[in-house]
């Protein structure tokens, strides 16, 4: 996690928003007015995530959340994004599960969005009731 954390402070290039602090403002301006516990765990070099990439892990943060925050009547959620050979985000909660019968432009999305960067896209029951959205992607393609 220091390393994590000394990789985030040191200056890019750009001068664009890190793509740590843009996640955590997608979820704070989600969840900030829902009575929903939240825990974000992020772990890696995030910002040698690419642009592209970076917008992709943007927009699925964005859908994940904002679905558990509209649908799954959910007391808790659990985001977690790391950074090691992929970009991994890992969305759970403990709501009512995601019905058989339910629009999924959304994911439809996500799974696109996963095979253009040549990686994967799973909606499956969470362990524990919910739902767990698993989206991951190679750095490189």
């Amino acid at each position: 996690e220091i390393r994590s954390a000394i990789f985030d402070l040191q200056a890019g290039p750009t001068g664009a928003p890190r793509l740590r602090t843009t996640l955590h403002d997608v979820i704070t301006e989600l969840t900030r007015d829902v009575p929903l516990r939240t825990t974000v765990r992020m772990s890696g070099p995030l910002d040698v995530v690419s642009a592209p990439l970076a917008e992709h892990a943007e927009a699925v943060v964005r859908e994940a959340v904002s679905n558990a925050v509209r649908h799954a009547q959910a007391r808790e959620l659990t985001v977690t994004v790391s950074v090691d050979d992929d970009l991994v985000i890992d969305v759970v909660d403990d709501g009512v599960g995601i019905p058989d019968t339910v629009a999924r432009s959304g994911l439809h999305n996500l799974r696109q969005r996963a095979g253009e960067m040549g990686g994967s896209f799973v909606v499956e029951p969470a362990a524990h009731g919910g739902t767990r959205l698993l989206w991951t992607a190679p750095l490189t393609p």
